[in-house]
């Protein structure tokens, strides 16, 4: 792989671990209330995957100075687009996957405004996370060299 795909592979590990993070402790959860395990897991990949591909892209927004690292009006403005868009991924998906039909929410719109107001709870834990993270492979790279 050539340095610079790895920098930036490396570079989007955080984000992408905390949305990974988020998908498979709301899959554990799932199963924890009863859900079928089937359920549990397409809510873990149905909401792991679309949260882990943002997260990666926060991370190199980051890393490109496009996003200033530790402010969270930058990052509640980032998860207001994304995590709505996430969790409407989850929601198709989870519908696609349980009942066949591809379904949108009723609500579309007080869906995603609904989201939109939980996105910013998402983004507290998010940006407190990633930033451990990061700090965390940033000593490790460092300390490596």
């Amino acid at each position: 792989m050539t340095p610079i795909r790895d920098g930036l592979r490396k570079e989007a590990v955080p984000g992408a671990f905390v949305g990974l993070a988020a998908g498979l402790i709301a899959g554990g959860l799932a199963a924890l209330v009863g859900q079928p395990l089937g359920w549990a897991l397409v809510t873990t990949v149905a909401l792991g995957l679309p949260l882990g591909a943002f997260g990666g892209v926060f991370s190199l927004l980051v890393a490109a100075g496009r996003l200033p690292a530790g402010r969270f009006a930058p990052v509640a403005l980032f998860w207001l687009v994304a995590f709505p868009l996430a969790r409407l991924v989850h929601e198709i998906t989870l519908g696609l996957a349980l009942t066949g039909q591809f379904r949108v929410p009723a609500d579309l719109a007080g869906f995603l405004a609904y989201q939109g107001i939980v996105s910013l709870g998402w983004a507290i834990g998010f940006l407190w996370l990633h930033e451990r993270i990061a700090l965390r492979l940033r000593v490790r790279a460092t300390a490596s060299r």
